[in-house]
């Protein structure tokens, strides 16, 4: 082989060379991958080989002499290249940041490498960051961040700056705005009232803008779908815009969605997951509160928001329901054939927003509040669908004192053992009861064997005793405090519940805003009553609907134990839990690792003893058999020790 590449020209021979030598170092790297046993991403992998491949070189010429025509100098590289290179790649994971490491399963997964996406996705919130400090800088609110004073003569308030800031940066930070408008607890109320005109005074876009997504979503014009059509907008919130319109006689809504807004959210989305990390890796707050679930939720959610089909779809879903139910609370008919993506079409109901409801209007505004509390509580709690996100922008009080639900662009779902977790949770509430609490966590996480049952009450008591209202009550805030807390104890609630507690605290902001003094918390008190009186029924009814419900267990019974004592007799009957076979795969684990351990270290120690030794036959001129085995051995020795390492740094048990 040698001969026939030397017996090349000049350059062909450098280019024979050049291929020979990536062969062999990929080779050498795949080895070395496949030898820890755990992947590594491309860039990691290249990195760790080619500091490896110097250091081999480095070290065997130095063996030799220096002698970079000596023939062993390829081989000796070879064989110290492959543990060099695990041993950075073990070294990288020994200093990597804390939390950044798959473990366990997913340590094993091939994730695709997109390096430039992921330089442009890190670069590109800058430019938004650049843009929100001119918005802060243009509105003078810049002083409060610096911790100087903004309130100079001829201003306007900071809230009303801070809510016209909140609307030119638009999108995200409108829905953020909109969320802490329904915060009466934490804001001052001026903020608040300030922040709920953002239900539906974003900047307006113009009608040329209108009629080119209408036109674009239904290929025809605007004339020849509506009898009339309003340019004037009803409302312009941070997703969409709204006209009246009449169509084949009848008023209608039309929603269109802003141009570009979707591009506009992915990138305040990025700016916003990229501080949620930063400040669950920086912080204790950020860790203990998981502010980057947190904010993967808020994204999700956000998303949904951008079909409009999945709006009608959701609309129609709960109008039907509101209509067989008798709901006093009325919900639009959506027109199916005139819903897309981009835009939507749904009945008209006469009113305006809670948020714009002037407080001298005559209204029996505890009557309302009790109708919107009990139709979504029902809602949660029976059907297992929810408005996630029943701000006061999307309460309308219609022009006959009554109700409406407007804007199901969100919305969530629960199974039916969620439902009976939220109806623990709220009673727990109502009676400051931990255990019940817990027993409604328990019903919908993994909760470990490592979790003490009185630790996690305990914590779960005193966050009830920090939420207690003047009333002696407690805060549905408990419900979004219960994240952190479940947090310390690695144990994570199911998005579709952190999504309703989100929205039991928005619903709780707007039945204050509706009617001071009501809350969320007067549905466990509902909620403990019926559940009293459903438990002291007739207890002979209450018997044969047990036996009923346990009827296939009941017939399988008999021939059960039979089975055990047969079982029993024979010496057979073994009894296993969930806590022993975590206990048996914790034990072959560690005993798995220890062998492997003691066998590298033995090896390694002998490898070294045996290359020492002066005896026997010579290969290749001076160099020993011995020192040849012993050096194969520590090699194998020293891999097998690293792979070890590797798989206990990657288990997440260090």
């Amino acid at each position: 082989m040698s001969a026939v590449v030397f017996s090349l020209g000049g350059l062909a021979r450098d280019v024979v060379l050049l291929v020979i030598a990536v062969a062999v170092f990929a080779a050498a790297t795949f080895v070395a991958v496949r030898l820890l046993g755990v992947r590594r991403g491309w860039l990691q992998t290249v990195g760790a080989a080619v500091v490896a491949w110097v250091a081999a070189l480095v070290l065997t010429a130095s063996l030799l002499d220096w002698n970079w025509g000596e023939d062993r100098l390829g081989l000796f590289a070879v064989l110290l290249a492959v543990p060099l290179t695990m041993a950075l790649l073990l070294a990288n994971d020994l200093f990597a940041r804390p939390g950044t490491l798959a473990r366990g399963d997913r340590a094993g997964l091939v994730a695709a490498p997109r390096p430039i996406a992921g330089v442009r996705a890190k670069l590109e919130p800058l430019s938004r960051y650049r843009e929100l400090v001119e918005i802060l800088r243009r509105h003078e609110l810049l002083g409060r961040v610096r911790g100087t004073s903004d309130d100079d003569a001829g201003l306007d308030p900071a809230a009303v700056r801070l809510r016209e800031a909140l609307e030119e940066a638009g999108g995200v930070y409108v829905k953020l705005g909109q969320i802490a408008a329904t915060r009466i607890d934490l804001l001052p109320p001026s903020v608040c009232e300030e922040l709920a005109k953002l239900q539906s005074r974003s900047a307006p876009i113009s009608a040329e803008a209108v009629r080119s997504v209408i036109e674009g979503e239904l290929n025809q014009p605007v004339e020849g779908v509506f009898d009339e059509f309003d340019w004037e907008p009803l409302a312009s919130a941070s997703i969409g815009q709204t006209h009246t319109a009449v169509r084949s006689g009848e008023q209608v809504v039309v929603k269109v969605q802003r141009p570009g807004i979707d591009v506009a959210i992915e990138r305040d989305l990025a700016a916003l997951n990229q501080l949620a990390r930063l400040a669950e890796r920086r912080t204790v707050t950020g860790r203990d509160l998981r502010v980057s679930t947190l904010a993967e939720e808020f994204g999700r959610s956000l998303r949904s928001e951008l079909d409009f089909t999945r709006e009608a779809q959701s609309t129609s879903f709960m109008h039907d329901m509101a209509v067989r139910s008798e709901s006093p609370i009325q919900v639009p008919s959506v027109y199916p054939e005139l819903c897309t993506r981009r835009m939507m079409v749904q009945e008209r109901l006469h009113g305006v927003p809670l948020s714009e409801v002037p407080a001298d209007r005559s209204l029996d505004r505890d009557a309302l509040a009790r109708q919107l509390l009990s139709v979504n509580i029902t809602n949660i709690l029976e059907r297992g669908v929810f408005h996630a996100d029943p701000h006061p922008g999307n309460v309308m009080v219609l022009d006959d004192d009554t109700l409406g639900m407007i804007d199901y662009g969100a919305t969530g779902r629960l199974d039916s053992i969620q439902e009976q977790a939220v109806i623990d949770m709220l009673i727990a509430l109502v009676r400051r009861d931990a255990g019940m609490l817990r027993d409604g966590v328990e019903r919908v996480t993994d909760v470990g064997t490592h979790v003490s049952r009185d630790r996690l009450d305990r914590a779960l008591a005193r966050l009830l005793a920090e939420n207690v209202t003047p009333g002696g009550g407690v805060s549905v805030s408990a419900l979004t405090d219960l994240i952190p807390v479940l947090g310390e104890f690695d144990i994570t609630l199911p998005g579709d519940l952190v999504v309703l507690m989100r929205a039991l605290v928005t619903l709780d902001g707007t039945l204050g805003v509706l009617s001071p003094g009501f809350s969320v918390v007067a549905a466990g008190r509902d909620l403990a009553q019926k559940a009293a009186e459903d438990q002291g029924g007739d207890p002979a009814e209450m018997l044969q609907e047990a036996l009923l419900e346990e009827l296939p267990v009941l017939r399988r019974l008999p021939a059960d134990v039979a089975r055990t004592l047969a079982l029993a007799s024979r010496g057979a009957l073994q009894v296993r839990t969930v806590q022993a076979e975590d206990e048996d795969r914790f034990q072959r684990t560690l005993w798995n690792r220890f062998t492997l351990a003691l066998v590298g270290a033995t090896l390694s120690l002998v490898s070294v003893l045996t290359m020492g030794l002066q005896v026997g036959p010579t290969l290749g001129g001076d160099t020993r058999l011995v020192v040849l085995l012993g050096s194969g051995g520590l090699l194998f020795g020293v891999i097998l020790l690293l792979r070890v390492a590797a798989a206990i740094i990657r288990d997440g048990t260090t």
